[in-house]
């Protein structure tokens, strides 16, 4: 039994920290996708340490330790970044000393779904069936064929991509078979890296980038490191980490289902992902916010749309000219309003009109609209109308005004305003990602998602409001008996 073939952990163990002359303590390690990795000690003289006056409290057990170090009952172990008990990375069947020593150059991941966006299918299926000399039906052979994809390389941001391609298999012979293809991805660094900055410098926006042209919440399936500490033959460890929470209908997916797939991007890969890493760099706010809201967690409506409507108005700002006036016309105007106000009023008029010149955020959203054009007509018909209920919407609900309740959005109407504004931040990102307003269109008329949207009868934003119509794209005919 390896650590490597466990989804779930619950062993015995010895542990210590490296570099500190003291005995082991027994323990035992534990670890879910749903709680991620954790240790509990059995004795009770403190957590791995001994305090410099010598004595043993609860607070001892809070410490915060790097490395944890362990033997167990299905291989070495080390916990890295230990709090209160708890690890964010377990590497199995490794020992590291050192914080230097548990760095990498090169890893490998799974992702959900992966396979469905790249859509190059590796196992295909053929089946006969076989007839007697009377053409008489005698059985049926089904035959998988395994066909070996060549590798896709590509460089992003002095980082190397490799997507290669494998095969699961899982039965035998007096058991039901089953084919599983696999798509990896490998990711190479000029320098070595902690598993912390792998996780949050790459592997987080590369999933969030999967995340969004799945257009739903995907996670790392499996994250493996590969050693190099021994020239002569690198080791891959696997590492254990606490989940993040995703459908758990584990249906394949076609690119209806999707935002876009790996065969619609206008760009190759290398430059897509470059795109990307540079969006979480330099608006990485917008990034997280739209992030937060598609995750699957539970959040109040109101708390997503005050969310969508800040990720808007940081995109304008970021993207978009944010002066009504020309700066010099504005600081002449300021000049001339605080010239005609006593002495001791300047410096509090001055203070109130530091944002006068920037647009509102009606302003920015009916811009926006404009910008992302023939995309914004398949979600909304009145681009001011909809910038004003978004307007008066986040003014009630950031005062509580209730002059403003009247003029926001009823809370039947806010989902349909908060997700309209979701596919509009969408529509940004798609464009930072190079495409093209008119791709944009195409993409959202054929995803699944965004279609029933917009054809929601009880939709009071889309085009056709309450009118029921037959789809372009989707289309259900049934046909009586006798046409059968």
């Amino acid at each position: 039994m390896f650590f490597d073939d466990q989804e779930e952990i619950n062993v015995i163990g010895e542990w210590w920290i490296p570099g500190r002359k003291q005995s082991s303590h027994p323990g035992v390690l534990l670890f879910s996708r749903e709680d991620g990795p954790s240790l509990k000690l059995f004795d009770r003289i403190g957590f791995l340490t001994k305090p410099e006056d010598g004595t043993y409290t609860d607070r001892s057990f809070s410490e915060f330790f790097p490395l944890v170090c362990g033997r167990t009952e299905i291989g070495p172990a080390t916990l890295i970044q230990m709090r209160h008990g708890q690890a964010n990375w377990l590497i199995s069947n490794a020992l590291f000393q050192s914080e230097d020593e548990a760095q990498f150059r090169r890893i490998r991941l799974q992702f959900q779904h992966f396979s469905e966006w790249v859509g190059q299918p590796i196992i295909h299926h053929t089946v006969t069936f076989w007839e007697n000399e009377k053409k008489e039906p005698i059985g049926n052979e089904i035959v998988y064929c395994y066909r070996s994809l060549p590798e896709n390389t590509f460089c992003a941001n002095d980082l190397d991509f490799r997507i290669f391609f494998g095969i699961k298999t899982e039965g035998g012979s007096m058991t039901s078979v089953t084919l599983c293809p696999m798509v990896y991805l490998e990711i190479a660094s000029p320098v070595s890296k902690s598993v912390d900055v792998w996780w949050f410098d790459v592997i987080r926006p590369v999933r969030d980038l999967l995340s969004f042209a799945l257009d739903r919440p995907i996670d790392v399936s499996r994250f493996d490191v590969i050693d190099e500490s021994e020239t002569n033959k690198p080791s891959t460890r696997r590492v254990f980490f606490k989940g993040r929470k995703t459908d758990t209908k584990n249906r394949e997916l076609v690119v209806e289902d999707m935002l876009f797939a790996k065969s619609d991007i206008p760009v190759d890969l290398g430059d897509l992902v470059c795109r990307w890493l540079h969006v979480t760099t330099e608006l990485p706010m917008v990034c997280n916010l739209y992030s937060s809201v598609t995750s699957i967690r539970e959040q109040y409506l109101e708390e997503e749309f005050l969310s969508l409507a800040q990720a808007a108005e940081l995109y304008h700002r970021s993207r978009f000219n944010s002066s009504v006036l020309p700066k010099a016309e504005w600081k002449e105007k300021i000049r001339k309003i605080l010239k005609a106000v006593p002495d001791n009023e300047q410096q509090w008029l001055k203070d109130k009109l530091i944002w006068s010149n920037a647009p509102t955020l009606q302003n920015r959203l009916e811009e926006l609209l404009k910008e992302l054009e023939p995309t914004a007509s398949i979600l909304v018909a009145d681009r001011g109308g909809f910038a004003k209920v978004v307007k008066h919407t986040r003014n009630y609900f950031t005062h509580w005004d209730t002059k403003q309740q009247e003029k926001a959005a009823s809370y039947p109407d806010l989902y349909f305003v908060s997700r309209t504004l979701q596919y509009l931040i969408a529509a940004c990102l798609l464009r930072e990602l190079s495409f093209s307003s008119a791709q944009t269109a195409e993409l959202f008329k054929r995803n699944h998602h965004i279609h029933n949207f917009c054809w929601n009868s009880d939709n009071p934003i889309s085009p056709k409001p309450g009118k029921i119509n037959e789809s372009t794209y989707f289309t259900i005919k049934i046909e009586k008996d006798s046409q059968q």
